[in-house]
């Protein structure tokens, strides 16, 4: 009997203390749900809220959401354009592409003029971005639709990724040299003052053969005048740091401005404008220069009916027809970024450009070249603003599109391209219509947003990269639609490097076609020599332009 009175006491405890399990296990389980409950929706309400504060200051046209992939029973796919659902669209614009190409002759005739448009830094990345920036990424930027493309390798000789000094020695010399040398073959290594004395190693701008074919000739950059793809259109240096004397070796090389100035090649450029004015002053006058040179003062001696403006009225007010030289300086060094200038008194790249075409183009009987260059894509691109590097993008296209509609394409070459790129990288699955800028996808590995828009290297880093925590940042609340702001990097640098991958070169007018297929980046200056009728006596001649060479003779 007391063993089965101990037997059920037994099993009624055993029977308790199951029960207060099962309770204490379903009591874990609904707290449990709660809890992820709780976070599901504080993770909707997060994400998915169009209206939060911290999103709508940053992006008014929060207009769609982000797409909640990972949930599969509740995903809302993203919606494209209406017009784009059907195959006729689709159809109807192939058809058109193909109607186009096939209508598409091929020019051949003399290139009287020829313009290189050079983005710096414009990578494949940065077109693309800048479609979306502009409008949406289906949109075609200004030389986009040029008839022909191709692509170019930009590596220097001696670097796999290039700077911009040997890349503007390849697109305006015809031949690859070492990184940071200008208009030198690679036998002259960076500040290499004494070899690069050597006549063998000077290599000629093509804008010297223009002008030795009485071609009028200018430049138009928003960087300094006496910056790396500038000085490569008339000054040779074994270092692109030395625009000024400043910080020149003492060896007997002269500096960049100099030769801007008083160069066989820069003396004679009809049209200079860009920013750079330091390089060209004494100390004393807020300048950098050493020897107490003015070379501004130097050049208005040297010229007349010459014209020195240093604002935008006064560029408009230089009348072309009695002009015979320009030379513009807008700015102690780079010209400001489009989105931080002065509108009353910096002119834009389209402005510069204008005044330089009207100009240029009063030599009817022998034509002109021209360089053009969105220089401060580059720096944006190094400090990791893609605001500020994708609006100098479309500063960009706009002065790519005055010079389509304002020259000729049956006598005008166009080339536009680019001197590298940057790691600029457009990442994560953005929905359509949603700002390039701003967040676009989502991790559920450290569950916070991911910026589309972000770099290999640089400064970004520190911004959205939490050191004491270790781990990443929420991109919440950040103000990514300021033009300051910094897209995240991958690696923490004092500024963001260049890449080595091909660039886009596309071609407009006479001989367009050359420019086709993928080609060593030193070939575009063999291929508009070709078609202008230009170069030394050992490059391949251009049969047209001995026809006409011999007709003259006639």
């Amino acid at each position: 009997m007391i063993q089965q009175i101990n037997n059920k006491h037994c099993c009624s405890r055993l029977s308790i203390n199951a029960y207060f399990l099962i309770v204490v296990n379903l009591i874990l389980i609904i707290v449990g749900c709660v809890l992820v409950f709780g976070h599901s929706l504080n993770l909707n309400r997060e994400i998915f809220d169009p209206n939060h504060d911290e999103w709508s200051y940053n992006d008014p046209k929060w207009e769609s959401l982000i797409p909640n992939w990972w949930d599969q029973k509740n995903f809302k796919p993203p919606v494209g354009p209406a017009e784009e659902s059907t195959q006729e669209f689709w159809k109807s614009k192939a058809q058109k592409t193909l109607q186009d190409k096939l209508n598409s002759r091929i020019n051949t005739n003399k290139a009287k003029n020829v313009v290189i448009m050079i983005g710096d830094g414009m990578g494949f990345s940065s077109i693309m971005a800048a479609r979306s920036y502009l409008k949406d990424v289906s949109a075609e930027l200004s030389f986009e639709k040029f008839h022909h493309s191709g692509m170019s390798k930009v590596y220097c000789v001696n670097y796999q990724v290039p700077d911009s000094a040997c890349t503007a020695t390849a697109i305006l010399r015809g031949i690859k040299n070492n990184y940071s040398v200008i208009g030198l073959t690679s036998k002259v290594n960076l500040y290499n003052c004494s070899a690069s004395h050597d006549e063998e190693a000077r290599i000629p701008s093509i804008f010297k053969y223009a002008q030795d074919a009485d071609k009028s000739t200018g430049i138009v950059t928003t960087t300094r005048v006496t910056h790396s793809t500038p000085a490569a259109v008339y000054a040779y240096a074994a270092s692109r740091n030395w625009e000024s004397d400043d910080n020149l070796v003492p060896d007997g090389c002269d500096d960049i401005g100099k030769q801007l100035i008083h160069g066989p090649v820069g003396s004679k450029l009809d049209v200079v404008l860009g920013g750079g004015l330091g390089n060209l002053m004494p100390e004393e006058l807020g300048g950098k220069r050493r020897d107490g040179r003015n070379l501004v003062d130097e050049y208005k001696k040297q010229h007349k009916n010459s014209s020195v403006v240093y604002n935008k009225d006064q560029l408009k007010s230089v009348d072309p027809k009695t002009t015979d030289k320009l030379l513009g300086l807008f700015a102690n060094s780079h010209l400001d970024f489009k989105l931080f200038a002065n509108d009353e008194t910096q002119p834009t790249l389209t402005e510069m450009t204008a005044k330089a075409l009207d100009i240029l183009k009063k030599n009817q009987e022998n034509g002109f070249m021209l360089m053009v260059e969105g220089g401060r894509i580059d720096r944006a691109h190094h400090e990791n603003q893609a605001h500020l590097a994708l609006e100098e993008v479309v500063e960009f296209h706009k002065a790519v599109e005055y010079v389509k509609q304002n020259t000729n394409e049956e006598d005008t070459l166009i080339i536009v391209t680019a001197d590298h790129s940057h790691p600029f990288t457009i990442g994560g699955y953005l929905p359509r219509g949603r700002n390039i800028l701003g967040p676009g996808d989502y991790s559920i590995e450290d569950k916070k947003w991911i910026f589309s828009a972000s770099y290999g290297q640089g400064q970004g880093y520190y911004n959205h990269f939490d050191k004491e925590a270790g781990e990443r940042k929420s991109p919440r609340g950040m103000k990514y639609m300021e033009p300051t702001f910094k897209q995240p990097s991958a690696v923490p640098m004092d500024e963001g490097t260049h890449s080595g991958e091909d660039v886009g070169v596309f071609a407009s007018g006479p001989y367009s076609h050359l420019f086709t297929g993928v080609y060593e980046q030193n070939f575009i200056a063999h291929g508009m020599m070709y078609a202008s009728c230009l170069g030394p006596d050992d490059v391949l001649k251009n049969p047209k332009c001995e026809n006409d060479a011999e007709n003259e003779i006639k």
